[in-house]
């Protein structure tokens, strides 16, 4: 029984949209052809933390829980997929993946972009608390 359930209700989460830049799907494309580590392994976009400007994002190579979202990259000529978690999946319901290599400033790396960020400014749920994820049952119980 090592499977923990989320605590956001999967169920009541639309399954976001999420575009890639040409130059991130060509890095994303290279990475998975040349990394025999990553066989079996998933690119992942997850919430890493939250500030005054809105949440901040990172990405990576993950096993697939039996809870995440996979999705198809919307322009990809190709079947790739790319998973996110139901609470990620909340609030980047509209996204961009973009790569940066800026060897000037020593920057590499994917970089997410949330078309709704202005909308998680500072603390927003008080203002709305639609804009808080679904909780699963179990979760709600006092």
């Amino acid at each position: 029984m090592g499977f923990k359930q989320n605590k956001v209700n999967k169920d009541l989460v639309h399954s976001p949209i999420i575009m890639f830049t040409d130059r991130a799907l060509s890095q994303l494309k290279l990475i998975i052809e040349n990394d025999f580590t990553l066989a079996g392994k998933y690119f992942r976009i997850v919430v890493s933390g939250k500030g005054c400007e809105g949440f901040t994002y990172a990405a990576g190579f993950t096993d697939l829980n039996i809870d995440d979202f996979q999705i198809r990259i919307a322009n990809s000529s190709d079947e790739m997929y790319i998973i996110i978690d139901p609470f990620a999946a909340f609030y980047l319901q509209e996204a961009s993946v973009d790569f940066i290599q800026d060897f000037d400033q020593d920057a590499e790396g994917f970089v997410i972009i949330n078309h709704s960020q202005s909308e998680f400014k500072g603390k927003f749920w008080k203002a709305n608390p639609l804009k808080t994820p679904p909780l699963n049952p179990e979760f709600n119980r006092a």
